[in-house]
């Protein structure tokens, strides 16, 4: 089995046949989808489910428990080298699959990554836009959505998806800054390879600016050593000291997001 793709489905059943469909679209070499309903409450979701499995789809079905244990759950249950994490509400196109498994045959990385394009409701002008991979850049934001095609060794050698992120909505993040600190290689693609809904009612749109700060000091904080260690290579640290480097280490975690932003252009 070349590739496994994972599909998270949580009360999305409206949309998951169509990111379905998309992956078949895919026919050259063996791959598997695997539907992984993550405690699903809507009627309409639980009927597509129950009508997926009598169709012979391979689903895995457990209690409420977030979007990183269901991509976890779905990547261990996964028989692929290489693994494509699709949201139920999103699509790809055929391409992206050959292509990813074309890059990760020839062995020059170890996670390929591609530009969406955008459908859905009220496409903001400023949207989400990946670019060429620069790993220090991580420190500062994601911008590499979940949607990338990754060997299973890296989910395995980073232990997968954080499951104690405080809110839900950036376990991609924190799972790329894992992959790049312990040295794995990311190839962009600069071809609009999937495709993104915006919807109003999803995670990404619901997660408030509380629950992104508090993400961001998780993550910041988990990776303050490899924070400070690029900061020390790369720049002049006295200027940032205060009294003394405990103080700093302790007021300055909030800060970091936007003096990454701000040294990071």
């Amino acid at each position: 089995m070349i590739l496994s793709v994972v599909i998270p489905c949580y009360n999305h059943g409206e949309f998951v046949q169509d990111a379905i469909d998309s992956v078949l679209t895919y026919q050259e070499k063996s791959i598997e989808i695997i539907i992984v309903d993550d405690g699903s409450t809507d009627l309409a979701t639980i009927n597509k489910i129950d009508e997926l499995k009598k169709a012979g789809h391979h689903v895995i079905q457990h209690k409420n428990s977030g979007l990183a244990f269901s991509r976890n759950a779905g990547i261990l249950a996964a028989r692929g080298k290489y693994i494509l994490p699709l949201d139920a509400d999103n699509k790809i196109k055929s391409d992206y699959i050959r292509k990813g498994i074309k890059l990760l045959d020839q062995g020059i990385c170890d996670i390929v990554y591609a530009k969406p394009s955008f459908f859905g409701e009220d496409i903001p002008e400023r949207k989400f836009l990946p670019y060429e991979f620069l790993g220090h850049r991580l420190f500062a934001n994601n911008y590499i959505d979940a949607c990338a095609i990754f060997r299973k060794s890296v989910w395995i050698d980073t232990g997968g998806y954080d499951e104690k992120m405080p809110f839900q909505g950036q376990e991609d993040w924190e799972f790329w800054l894992n992959s790049y600190t312990k040295g794995f290689k990311f190839k962009f693609v600069d071809e609009e390879l999937f495709e993104y809904r915006i919807d109003k009612n999803s995670m990404i749109t619901q997660i408030v600016s509380k629950k992104l700060e508090a993400n961001q000091n998780y993550v910041l904080t988990k990776y303050k050593d490899e924070i400070f260690n690029y900061i020390e290579q790369n720049y002049c640290i006295q200027q940032f000291y205060e009294n003394d480097q405990k103080n700093y280490l302790r007021s300055s975690i909030k800060y970091f997001a936007k003096y990454f932003k701000t040294i990071f252009k």
